[in-house]
């Protein structure tokens, strides 16, 4: 992402429908048009305002990511790092604002295949680590609790609570998800 981008004023609007529409069908399966009516403005004015659709994705990727951090900085200020407290957190934000969760999701499959949204999903993936650790979490701690909120994320991004009992792996999604 070159330069600044001039946002829109009701940008924080625009970036939550975009991340609905991203949520959907990730990067590569969204087309500015789908982003656009989820806005309910045109693809010429989504252009004009975002540049490309990279850019509008890496946007809607910080959008999505402050709301995890978010969730998990009010967890930790309020006791330290007790990674059930974190995860019930992050399943919390798995139920009411999925699509953050999503797009959050999304970046790592579309990192190989675009550098720059790389690049941020590493950003990101780098803050949540380095919150962690600096709640006193050790590396093994850090990696069960990422390594489970992964699987998290694979299960959200498969739909896997819709067709767990049919792949006969319900019981897995009930310990992770909750339900």
């Amino acid at each position: 992402m070159r330069g600044a981008t001039r946002l829109p004023a009701r940008s924080d609007e625009l970036l939550a429908a975009a991340e609905r529409a991203f949520a959907r069908r990730g990067y590569f399966g969204t087309s500015t048009a789908e982003v656009a009516a989820e806005m309910g403005v045109s693809q010429p004015y989504v252009m004009q305002a975002f540049r490309s659709k990279r850019n509008l994705f890496v946007l809607t990727h910080r959008f999505s990511g402050e709301k995890v951090l978010r969730a998990f900085s009010t967890c930790l200020a309020d006791g330290g790092f007790d990674p059930s407290r974190i995860g019930s957190a992050y399943r919390e934000l798995v139920l009411r604002q999925r699509p953050a969760v999503l797009v959050f999701a999304h970046a790592f499959s579309a990192a190989a295949g675009e550098p720059v949204i790389g690049e941020e999903s590493r950003r990101l993936f780098g803050e949540i680590h380095r919150l962690l650790a600096s709640s006193g979490a050790t590396e093994p701690e850090i990696a069960g609790f990422m390594g489970r909120g992964m699987l998290i994320n694979t299960l959200l991004l498969m739909e896997g609570p819709h067709y767990a009992a049919r792949h006969g792996f319900e019981p897995l999604t009930g310990l992770v998800l909750g339900s």
